[in-house]
Order: C-alpha cells, then sequence, then structure tokens
C-alpha cells in the first residue's frame, strides 16, 4: 500500500499533521497582514502637485507655473507629475 494513502490506522495522524499545517500558515498569513509598511525618510518622499503646494505653502498654479519655467523638479508617470522632497529642497536651498 502507498504510504501516502490513508488508511484507518494512519487517518487521525494525518489529519493533526494537517491541522498544525493549516494553523502554522494561518499564523505566518495573519502576521503578514498586520505588517506595518515603513514609512520613508521625508527626504525620499514623492508629492503630487496638491502635497507639493502645501509642503511650499502656495498655490497648485504656482507649482505649475514653477514646473513649466523649469524651476520646480519633476518627475512624470503618464498624465501625472511627482516631485521628490530632497530635490525640491535642493532646488530651493537658499531661497526664502
Amino acid at each position: 500500500m502507498h504510504e501516502h494513502t490513508p488508511n484507518f490506522d494512519t487517518l487521525p495522524g494525518m489529519v493533526y499533521g494537517l491541522k498544525q499545517q493549516v494553523s502554522e500558515l494561518t499564523t505566518k498569513i495573519e502576521n503578514l497582514l498586520n505588517l506595518k509598511p515603513q514609512a520613508l525618510p521625508d527626504e525620499q518622499r514623492f508629492y503630487g502637485d496638491k502635497e507639493l503646494a502645501a509642503y511650499l505653502n502656495c498655490t497648485i498654479q504656482t507649482v505649475s507655473r514653477q514646473k513649466k519655467a523649469g524651476k520646480i523638479p519633476f518627475h512624470r508617470y503618464g498624465r501625472k507629475y511627482y516631485y521628490l522632497r530632497s530635490e525640491i529642497d535642493s532646488a530651493f536651498k537658499g531661497r526664502v
């Protein structure tokens, strides 16, 4: 008889083994679901137009004008623009 084929004598042990494995998997999945993403340091954060305007204490229109004038470094993904805080800080270093 094949060793993996359950019979009356081996069935309880196989069920117990499966319950242990399911319990271990459940614990691992719960631990993965409870992981909190680590926050990036502020200088590595990306901002959208609205967040950048709030960070610079200006309007979204000012951000747009500065971007078009080439005074604000940006990254484009599709139709959206993103700004890396460290690049913004470097671009405005020394300005008040």
